[in-house]
This record gives C-alpha cells, sequence and structure tokens, in this order.
C-alpha cells in the first residue's frame, strides 16, 4: 500500500473528511487531497504530526513507498546546503558592496586586488547559480526563505538607500556617507531581485 493509500484508509476509518482533517492542521483541504494523490508529501514536522493523529507508526507511514523515502532524501540534501546557499549570498552582498564603494570612490583599491576581487566575486555568483540550480533540480516544493510581502519590502528599501545615497553625494560634501548608502542599496536590490527570482523557480 502506498503513503497515499494509507493516509486516506485511516481518514476514512476514523470517520473524518479532508476538510476536518484540514482543519485541524490549520492547511488547505487542497493539501490533504494532494497528500493523498501523493501530488505533494508533507514535509517532516506533518509527517510526524500526522502519524500522531492517525495514531500510525511512521515506520508503517513510509512502508514500501519509495516516492516518500526519495522526497525525504531530497529534502535533507536540501537542508544541508541551505547553510551554504545564505552564506554564498552573503559574500555576494559584501562583494556588490564593496564594488559600488570602489565604483563611487569612497574606496581605492590597486589594479591587483580589483582583479582578485572580480575573480573572486564571479566564482562566487557561479557557484550560487550552480547550487540554485541543484536546488531546483531536486524538485522538492519548499518553503520559501522570505516572504513576497517582505521580498517587495525589501526591495523597497534597497531603492530608497540606492536614491538617498546618490542624492547624498550629490548634495553634500559626505561622500563616505553617500557611498555608503549608495553600495548598500544597490546590493539590496541585486540580492532581493535574486530572491525573488529564485522564489518563483522553486
Amino acid at each position: 500500500m502506498k503513503f497515499g493509500d494509507r493516509l486516506k484508509n485511516a481518514r476514512t476509518e476514523m470517520n473524518l473528511t479532508q476538510e476536518q482533517v484540514a482543519n485541524d492542521f490549520f492547511i488547505t483541504r487542497q493539501t490533504i487531497s494532494s497528500w493523498e494523490n501523493e501530488k505533494t508529501y508533507p514535509d517532516i514536522a506533518s509527517l510526524i504530526k500526522l502519524s500522531d493523529y492517525y495514531h500510525i507508526s511512521l515506520d508503517t507511514l513510509l512502508k514500501e513507498d519509495s516516492g516518500m523515502k526519495e522526497y525525504l532524501e531530497k529534502k535533507s540534501v536540501e537542508k544541508s546546503i541551505l547553510p551554504i546557499f545564505i552564506t554564498l549570498i552573503i559574500i555576494d552582498l559584501l562583494f556588490i558592496t564593496l564594488l559600488i564603494l570602489k565604483i563611487v570612490n569612497v574606496i581605492q583599491f590597486s589594479n591587483d586586488v580589483v582583479l582578485i576581487l572580480n575573480i573572486f566575486g564571479t566564482l562566487n555568483a557561479i557557484a550560487l547559480l550552480q547550487l540554485s540550480s541543484f536546488k531546483i533540480k531536486l524538485g522538492t516544493k519548499s518553503k520559501k526563505l522570505i516572504t513576497n510581502k517582505k521580498l517587495n519590502l525589501g526591495l523597497g528599501i534597497g531603492g530608497i538607500l540606492l536614491i538617498a545615497g546618490m542624492l547624498f553625494r550629490l548634495l553634500t560634501k559626505l561622500a563616505l556617507i553617500g557611498g555608503i548608502l549608495t553600495g548598500m542599496g544597490f546590493a539590496i536590490l541585486v540580492i532581493y531581485l535574486f530572491l525573488k527570482m529564485n522564489s518563483k523557480s522553486s
């Protein structure tokens, strides 16, 4: 018996509807239906709740179900690469900030340092894109790193900082502060745009 069939049988044996189960789990009825039809699978936390809810051991729920086991293995890999993913984003954020500060002449680097930074930044960006591609190929529906509301807020803050920095440099003699604001704004815009594109593809 497959995972979805076990869920459906357990629910019907308890004389429960999909709507009742959905309300108890604070999710939609469509999600319960999707689990029972194995169009999607619950995450590990939901799987444990299902086990307790239906009074079925996890071993029984997962027994002889290669699809669910494969899904959990993919989720485990996805969870393992998340810290690397976040680290690469932070490194790119720092690199872009330094690059903008250099462009607006707030800080100066020798040609050798600029070359090293460009190579390092390019390699880091390639690694981030490769990791994103690998994450997409896993084919799991994971929770977003950040909600659409926060994404839009981040884009707004980045845009405001970018414009404020440019105006600050034009209207005052404090080039350092203006440059820092411009660099931060541009970096935030790039990172949040990347996160927005990544959330659409996942």
